[in-house]
């Protein structure tokens, strides 16, 4: 056990994940608001502005008021004229038929097979008198022609239509809807609703004209820039070193997996090995579980989660001197890699993991290149519990690495590398727990994070190595 962190979390002194993240995204949203106003017309035309109200000019100026009324105005004369309208019972009328339902009616028969029937019908019986064609024989086309007459002109929508079209109602709707006052009333109504007429008339009805003037605007602008959040937050951090991190260190890769689904333009289901080499994935010798290509690896818009599962699956395993050879396993696991699309050299890495080791297997986050040693370890838990950098050697492999069992188990903790050309450094939320100064990798890495399993017996499955972020920074 690692009694360093041990001790600084026995007695509180390891820094909260949760208040870490606050911190840090209200400095970064702090910061971005920062760099935008900076970068902006505003951060300009505040000083502007202060240079401008504080001037003798200005204030002489605001002395002077206009003498403007609302009185003997155009829009006065508008609003008179559209009350009056308002008034007109011609149009009062017009718009209540406009939107009733008989009018609905009205136009929906004009439209209707039953209609151009009648008008036909109509046409054809015009031709002949009504009772010429009641006399005609029972079984001619005369007769039958004034029976269906009768039949339609008798029917409800018909006798409907007709007496709407002589109502005076229809009538009052015929006669205005071109008419100039109907043509009128509906322009003024336009352009008293408009947002120029209603400012213009509330600028002439004001007593205090100064509200109004262009001065009065930049006064007011100036005012409200001083209380505005940028101005604020600019002014606060103007002269502080409390953005010096987002200055030296530009964000180049991460995953908050919020999607819901892994997102493939950052992460392959692959090592890098496996996807050069066979192009599918492959265990180690003494490794207990086959990789699946992603069917244990699952996003739910919080988290990544790889899981290790007992169940049987066929996989591809290194065997020297054979090559790859094709074995049942007992367990399935999964892994991600960054190789596909993201390799580095030199930076900061952080991940929030949560810390939930479990005998005989092996969760890790860690950086790889081109050859599996040396092996940088962001954070391992299981059979060991530890930050460091193993490298494999004739003599076996070498773990320069400092024990992290000290942590609290089930609760998610933010791992911290910071790889530069001569040293690398981790710490966990904010505490320092180890230096390495030699051997330090001078070439691109990709990242990775998988689970294996490396004993026997393994309780508690479904286990599940779980990440809620990856972030990767490199000086700007």
């Amino acid at each position: 056990m690692s009694f360093k962190l041990f001790f600084a979390s026995t007695f509180g002194l390891i820094k909260s994940t949760a208040k870490i993240e606050t911190d840090h995204e209200s400095l970064l949203a702090d910061y971005r608001l920062f760099c935008e106003f900076e970068k902006s017309a505003g951060h300009k035309e505040y000083h502007e502005l202060e240079v401008l109200v504080t001037s003798p000019t200005f204030k002489q100026e605001k002395k002077e008021l206009q003498h403007l009324s609302m009185k003997g105005s155009k829009e006065e004369a508008q609003l008179a004229e559209l009350k009056k309208l308002e008034r007109n019972r011609r149009l009062q009328k017009f718009y209540t038929t406009l939107k009733s339902d008989e009018l609905k009616r009205f136009d929906k028969i004009s439209n209707s097979e039953l209609k151009a029937k009648y008008k036909e019908l109509k046409a054809a019986v015009d031709k002949h008198s009504l009772a010429a064609l009641k006399k005609k024989d029972k079984h001619s086309e005369e007769y039958a022609l004034y029976v269906e007459f009768q039949k339609i002109n008798g029917s409800d929508e018909i006798t409907f239509f007709k007496n709407f079209r002589k109502s005076s109602a229809y009538i009052n709707y015929e006669l205005m809807i071109d008419s100039p006052e109907r043509k009128r009333f509906e322009e003024l109504q336009k352009i008293a609703g408009s947002s120029e007429f209603k400012a213009r008339v509330a600028y002439l009805e004001d007593k205090q004209k100064w509200e109004k003037t262009d001065d009065a605007s930049k006064e007011k602008r100036f005012a409200e820039l001083q209380k505005l959040p940028q101005v604020v937050n600019f002014l606060k951090y103007k002269h502080s070193t409390a953005f010096d991190f987002f200055k030296k260190w530009k964000l180049v890769f991460e995953d908050r997996f919020g999607t819901g689904k892994l997102d493939n333009q950052k992460w392959m289901t692959q090592s890098h090995w496996a996807n050069e080499s066979l192009e599918q994935n492959f265990s180690q010798v003494g490794d207990l579980h086959a990789f699946t290509d992603g069917k244990n690896v699952s996003v739910d818009g919080k988290s990544l989660k790889i899981e290790v599962r007992k169940e049987k699956a066929k996989g591809m395993q290194w065997r020297i001197p054979f090559g790859f050879v094709e074995q049942e396993f007992e367990y399935t696991s999964g892994i991600v890699s960054t190789a596909g699309v993201d390799w580095w050299k030199h930076g900061i890495l952080e991940a929030k993991v949560k810390y939930a080791p479990s005998q005989n297997l092996v969760d890790a986050v860690y950086l790889l290149g081109e050859e599996t040693s040396p092996q940088i370890n962001l954070v391992e838990m299981g059979a060991k519990n530890r930050v460091g950098l193993l490298s494999k050697s004739a003599e076996g492999i070498q773990a320069e690495c400092e024990s992290i069992s000290g942590l609290k188990t089930g609760e998610f903790y933010i791992f911290r590398l910071e790889w530069s050309a001569h040293s690398l450094v981790w710490s966990i939320n904010g505490r320092e727990m180890l230096t390495l100064s030699q051997n330090v990798p001078a070439f691109k890495m990709h990242l990775n994070a998988a689970s294996i399993v490396v004993a026997e017996p393994v309780s508690n499955l479904p286990h599940r190595f779980e990440i809620g972020w990856v972030r990767f920074y490199q000086h700007h």
